[in-house]
């Protein structure tokens, strides 16, 4: 089922195995890897609707895209239509072709939702639908939307959001079964993620239902088409450092890369990132948090992520993946246990989102 295409409008996607538009990772050399080993669809990542108009040269690297990048969607965020709807505009009259525009009304990240952005949004199910309805009237691509399932345990708005966002017209939900105050470490909550697709088909059955949420493997991706009916999932921190689960999942196999898979494909993403950002520091340190998940699974490799921040150019980072590499039999298999790794390794993307406050290009006019 997952290997079928589908439509969200006119828009056709080949799989129904979805990248999320991650904050601070989303960038053109991850989305050109991932779309290589399967994705059926892409992102860019999360745009602050209020920031449009400033900023300019960031929200340039943000909207790029690739001439070999056959899909791609755009994520935006805003407190209020009129916020959201101007967004919208000033995003779709800038030199980028996207092919469907997401609204978050997810993210956790303080910044975003002290300013009634993100996640803020299912607090107010009318607000939700209001939302779709002023992008449908300025965008000419297909409107989406991605949730939480409550702002709080106590607050489960999943039901109503729905209802509104399919009322409203949405081509296309996307539930992450968690609430806002919820971290990685809880548990996804597949019985709710169903209650608001069930509430979503019920106001439009040509709606498009994807899961969320610890996807990390076949297994889980299993889990969650079977527990909540889903049509698709997609996938957030199970593609960091593993963009081979697009292929395991849509090849119906548990099989991991081995070495020498492993370090084609992570000096392809180097070579693609050299190529957007350059060769120097700033490109290096933008590949920092790459190589922290990339560097994991194999043996000896916890050396190696120890040298990552004295690695200063591009090339010192290609020399030294080569000579790790070098020193592995080239058939030996990366990690066994995903879910082990993501549960007691160390994460950078929480780092990011959550202890530092600043995995999301956030900006307003100061």
């Amino acid at each position: 089922m997952l290997n079928d295409p589908f439509h969200v409008g006119s828009l056709e996607i080949p799989n129904r195995v979805l990248l999320s538009p991650l904050a601070g990772v989303s960038d053109v050399p991850f989305r050109r890897v991932c779309q290589e080993l399967g994705a059926g669809l892409t992102y860019i990542e999360m745009l602050s609707a209020a920031g449009m108009p400033y900023n300019n040269h960031k929200i340039g690297e943000l909207v790029a895209r690739d001439e070999s990048e056959p899909i791609l969607g755009a994520q935006i965020t805003g407190a209020n239509t009129e916020i959201l709807g101007e967004g919208c505009r000033i995003l779709m009259n800038k030199d980028v072709k996207i092919d469907t525009l997401d609204l978050n009304m997810g993210c956790p990240v303080k910044k975003v939702v002290k300013r009634g952005c993100g996640s803020a949004i299912v607090k107010d199910p009318v607000l939700a639908g209001d939302q779709v309805r002023v992008a449908r009237d300025t965008v000419e691509v297909p409107v989406t939307a991605k949730i939480r399932i409550g702002w709080t345990q106590n607050s489960l708005t999943v039901k109503d959001v729905c209802h509104h966002l399919a009322e409203a017209g949405a081509e296309m939900i996307t539930i992450h079964g968690r609430v806002r105050d919820n971290s990685y470490s809880d548990p996804v909550q597949y019985d709710q993620i169903k209650n608001g697709f069930d509430a979503a088909k019920a106001a439009s059955e040509n709606v498009v239902c994807i899961g969320n949420g610890n996807v990390f493997d076949l297994a889980s991706t299993k889990r969650m088409v079977e527990e909540t009916g889903c049509d698709g999932v997609l996938i957030s921190r199970g593609a960091l450092g593993n963009p081979w689960i697009f292929k395991q999942i849509l090849n119906d196999t548990e099989e991991q890369p081995t070495a020498k898979e492993w370090i084609e494909v992570v000096l392809r993403h180097l070579q693609y990132h050299e190529e957007f950002y350059g060769e120097g520091h700033y490109a290096a340190i933008r590949f920092r948090k790459h190589l922290l998940w990339y560097v994991s699974g194999f043996p000896g490799s916890r050396p190696l992520r120890s040298e990552i921040g004295a690695l200063n150019t591009v090339a010192d980072v290609r020399d030294r993946l080569q000579a790790y590499a070098d020193t592995l039999p080239q058939d030996i298999p990366r990690y066994e246990d995903l879910h082990q790794f993501m549960k007691g390794d160390y994460d950078p993307k929480y780092e990011m989102d959550r202890k530092h406050d600043r995995g999301v290009e956030y900006y307003e006019e100061a």
